[in-house]
């Protein structure tokens, strides 16, 4: 028989009055790193988020007639159809001159993704796979920005060669991963609570639901949901 995949998701909506600025999302992803949570792509390297040090580079075109300096851009197109057109309409000679301009100052570096990367865990290869008695259990979590709330969505997936009892579907895609998922939570609420941003994080909204790949989808019972919130204070 060929592979059964079961999956549960979970969503939390940290509720705010408005999405978080760019400079905002920079430091959030600043403060999680410093706590042991990475936001980024799923395939590239691993950014390290912070004040820091950026080169700018820019050009700039100064408009010439005969030597004498007319005006300068920063558009070339600008610059080159000006050019072209005194000299249509003119026996003198107009040229541009381009100069770069390279400007170091301190920026936040921007997120470069979604995708949360945990850091120094025990829980197995990658912090996101887990090894139960029924086999590997893989867990992924991202951050979503809507312009009304922040939201983390973790799904955890478990591939087995039959079907399964409910019972036992849910605690390998809930009482294995607890710890992580738990961890997950809590650092992250650790700094949305914070003063600079502002978020609540004791009254979410939470959608659960479990799902086989071969089957319907089902939503989690109230009790699956408080073990999974619970597990924020039990790490």
């Amino acid at each position: 028989m060929s592979n059964i995949e079961y999956e549960r998701t979970i969503q939390i909506k940290y509720e705010h009055d408005e999405e978080m600025n760019k400079d905002q999302k920079s430091r959030l992803a600043h403060e999680l790193q410093k706590r042991g949570i990475t936001l980024r792509s799923r395939y590239g390297g691993k950014p390290v988020y912070g004040f820091k040090e950026v080169t700018k580079e820019s050009s700039e075109y100064e408009v010439l007639l005969n030597g004498e300096p007319i005006f300068t851009t920063t558009k070339n197109y600008v610059a080159y159809e000006a050019k072209d057109a005194m000299n249509r309409v003119s026996h003198q000679t107009a040229e541009v001159e381009k100069t770069e301009i390279i400007k170091t100052t301190k920026a936040w570096l921007p997120t470069e993704g979604n995708y949360i990367q945990v850091e120094n865990c025990d829980y197995g290869e990658g912090c996101h796979t887990i090894m139960a008695d029924e086999g590997l259990i893989y867990v992924q979590a991202n951050i979503y920005h809507m312009w009304d709330n922040l939201q983390l969505e973790i799904k955890t997936s478990w591939k087995t060669d039959r079907v399964k009892k409910s019972e036992v579907i849910e605690e390998v895609l809930v009482e294995a991963p607890l710890q992580l998922v738990g961890d997950i939570q809590r650092i992250l609420e650790s700094v949305i609570r914070l003063k600079k941003f502002g978020y609540n994080v004791n009254d979410v909204e939470i959608d659960c639901n479990f799902k086989a790949m071969t089957a319907n989808e089902s939503k989690c019972s109230p009790d699956i949901i408080k073990m999974t919130r619970d597990a924020r204070t039990a790490s």
